[in-house]
């Protein structure tokens, strides 16, 4: 008697996990790169890893996700620019919001949220002048001539 108790209860809470499923809250992030430059983004919580993606300047990601599923309720993203400038930000959970499809901007004086003027962290990025990394400018600054290929 008390194992057929058991196994109906077990058979219960099986059937109302299974019919939670059903219930759970689709979460969209959306990021925009409005940097002046390429940047590399990887978003992830402890369960799930979306990877790295690479971003050219005005393009935009998004993933999706359940905040139920346990190990998905804080996702943050690492974001590396160039020449060394990188952060690490929260896109859902702890410090930033928990509603459901949010939108945050990348720019090179901080992440914005929502719209283009509520800075929700500062920071400074900064590119040196395209034209420093150019052909053309290798001639005013003293760079040592490439080596020649000799061969053998």
């Amino acid at each position: 008697m008390k194992q057929r108790r058991l196994l109906i209860l077990s058979i219960l809470m099986l059937i109302a996990s299974v019919d939670s499923r059903k219930y759970r809250r689709m979460n969209e992030i959306t990021i925009h790169n409005h940097a002046e430059a390429n940047v590399k983004i990887r978003c992830q919580s402890v369960k799930t890893d979306f990877k790295d993606t690479f971003m050219g300047p005005m393009d935009e990601v998004s993933f999706e996700f359940y905040d139920i599923d346990r190990g998905d309720s804080h996702f943050w993203c690492d974001a590396y620019g160039l020449f060394g400038s990188s952060e690490t930000f929260d896109v859902f959970g702890r410090s930033a919001p928990s509603r459901k499809n949010q939108t945050w901007f990348l720019r090179n004086d901080g992440l914005y949220f929502e719209q283009e003027q509520n800075r929700a962290r500062e920071w400074q990025w900064v590119y040196p002048p395209l034209d420093s990394y150019s052909i053309d400018s290798i001639d005013a600054i003293n760079v040592p001539p490439l080596p020649t290929w000799v061969p053998y």
